[in-house]
């Protein structure tokens, strides 16, 4: 089975972030979770190890990673048109 990461921000400031979280519970999509804290001095740095644009939400697919929030939800839709 296919590994899926989804890495997010503060579920209270980064309401772009919960949008794919909210979809992919929602159609019971086996994924983990990985936080990224916003608003820390350390943040900048953090971002940096997972997403290529310095933003969250960032889905890491078995090494392919897929950035911003309707970009992540198309890839979804491509994998599982079933859903």
């Amino acid at each position: 089975m296919a590994e899926f990461t989804l890495y997010i921000g503060n579920k209270c400031f980064s309401s772009w972030s919960l949008r794919p979280w909210v979809a992919m519970k929602h159609l019971e999509m086996p994924f983990e979770e990985g936080f990224v804290r916003l608003r820390t001095p350390q943040t900048f740095a953090n971002l940096a190890k997972v997403s290529p644009t310095g933003l969250v939400p960032v889905l890491n697919h078995d090494g392919r990673i897929v950035w911003e929030t309707l970009a992540i939800l198309e890839y979804l839709a491509d994998l599982f048109p079933e859903k």
